[in-house]
């Protein structure tokens, strides 16, 4: 328990565990989609820029190509370095239709020489056959984006633009063999704008695609979360309804032993109350009794003055032994009410009134109102002794004044009232527990989940107030 409670105290310490489940979504999620987003972005970007540079180069290759092909179609291949040619190529690529599109042409061989360049300087120079002019030689046109050197720059060209250098293969005399390789440096201004364009386009698409994905995923984590929260209030709710009836079994546990205790005690307390009113009642009116009979038996025997000694001594011991069964009568009334179980709520109030009258011989003003509802034997039985103990109370310190019982139903409840006009006593001087009934009858009231309260005043009488349910199925409190 002690490892699990410290557990939960250091992780809830943490910052990242201070954060809602929602929120860390919110943090993680956009970094994650905000990388995803960045790889796809470059990757289509790339396939765009890559898409428009075949495109490009297709075209230019065929245009080049076709014009080239007019060109040089019945030249024979050794004819490629004459002046001649030389002015007709100056004529297309430096005077003619290309010029604004072409930055540089170069007419190869497969030795790497330069035969023709609109550079005048180079050529007849040699250069290192590279990959992409040996795969033009192999016949597949080649094309890549190259820096443009400064020399290039011509008259109305941005200095910083780029070049597409573009490798087209050139074929004669209709035959498939390629006798020179044509090498030509494109302008990338309006391939650049279409690539910044279709760049921009897939950055908005991914872009878009990415915040509606990210928007769906954060409403629907809202919502789970929303859904976590909740199950977690609950779980809560139920781990402190358990708590708390947790600790109410566990009171009613300790008051559960509480009680059988003082249960314990106070039946320990009646037995001895009883073994007292036995030896000092009818013991001693048996003892004398016996003691009588022996001294008759004796004066019998002796046959001296039998006629004078037998009568008195007879009669003394026969109410000696009526006395004893009285005082037996009475202990066992205290001990069991015999019938009540065939008794109604108003009769057994009315039997425990009516054997007080015969005992005492004082008259008790009884109210027994609204009480016809079916009541347990336990609620009857603690009645009887609730009006039984406080009348005998009454009778024995209460020796004057009123008697009153008061006993109704109200809202499911049992309400008991007895109250005298004695002289009273002062709470606080003679505590509850000191009174063998007092404690009975509060034990008995509290075991049935009932109230119980007594007033007294010296000077101004008692009054015991008792609120009990009818029924006591799910009342009884420990």
């Amino acid at each position: 328990m002690q490892i699990s409670t410290l557990s939960s105290e250091i992780a809830e310490s943490l910052p990242f565990e201070r954060v809602s489940f929602s929120h860390q979504f919110l943090i993680v999620g956009s970094v994650g989609l905000g990388i995803a987003m960045t790889i796809v972005g470059i990757w289509l970007g790339a396939e765009t820029e890559r898409a428009a540079v075949n495109r490009v180069t297709a075209v230019s290759a065929a245009y080049v190509e076709s014009i080239l092909a007019a060109q040089l179609r019945a030249v024979p291949e050794d004819a490629l370095t004459t002046q001649a040619m030389h002015d007709a190529l100056d004529h297309i690529f430096i005077s003619g239709v290309l010029q604004r599109k072409i930055a540089a042409f170069k007419l190869w061989d497969a030795q790497g020489v330069v035969h023709y360049s609109s550079d005048d300087s180079l050529i007849g120079q040699r250069f290192p056959v590279d990959e992409t002019l040996a795969s033009a030689f192999s016949g597949t046109v080649q094309a890549r984006i190259v820096a443009r050197e400064q020399e290039l720059a011509t008259g109305g060209q941005d200095a910083g633009q780029r070049l597409l250098e573009i490798y087209v293969p050139i074929r004669i005399s209709q035959s498939d063999k390629v006798v020179a390789v044509a090498t030509f440096n494109h302008w990338t201004g309006n391939i650049d704008r279409e690539i910044s364009s279709s760049k921009l386009r897939s950055w908005a698409l991914v872009a878009g695609v990415t915040l509606s994905i990210y928007l769906l995923l954060f409403g629907m984590v809202r919502r789970a979360n929303g859904t976590i929260l909740r199950q977690r209030d609950d779980l809560r709710s139920q781990l402190l309804r358990l708590s708390r009836g947790y600790e109410e079994l566990e009171h009613m546990r300790r008051r559960l032993g509480e009680a059988g205790s003082a249960t314990t005690a106070l039946n320990e307390q009646f037995l001895q109350r009883v073994a007292a009113d036995l030896h000092d009642g009818p013991a001693q009116t048996l003892a004398f009794s016996l003691m009588r009979f022996d001294e008759l038996v004796t004066a019998l025997s002796a046959g001296s003055g039998a006629k004078e000694t037998s009568a008195p001594d007879v009669f003394r011991v026969r109410e000696a032994l009526r006395s004893s069964l009285e005082e037996l009568r009475g202990i066992a009334t205290g001990l069991g009410v015999a019938g009540i179980a065939d008794l109604s709520l108003a009769e057994t109030v009315d039997r425990a009134v009516r054997d007080f009258e015969l005992q005492y011989g004082r008259t008790v003003e009884a109210h027994v109102e609204s009480v016809g509802v079916e009541t347990d034997l336990a609620v009857r039985i603690t009645a009887y002794r609730i009006v039984q103990e406080s009348l005998t109370n009454c009778g024995k310190h209460a020796l004057a004044g009123a008697l009153c019982v008061h006993v109704q139903q109200i809202a499911g409840y049992l309400n008991i009232e007895v109250a005298d006009q004695g002289q009273g006593f002062d709470l606080h001087a003679t505590p509850l527990n000191g009174r063998l009934g007092l404690a009975f009858m509060k034990e008995r009231v509290r075991l049935l989940g009932g109230t119980f309260v007594l007033e007294s005043t010296p000077g101004c009488g008692t009054r015991v107030a008792v609120k009990l349910p009818l029924t006591i199925k799910e009342s009884i409190v420990v």
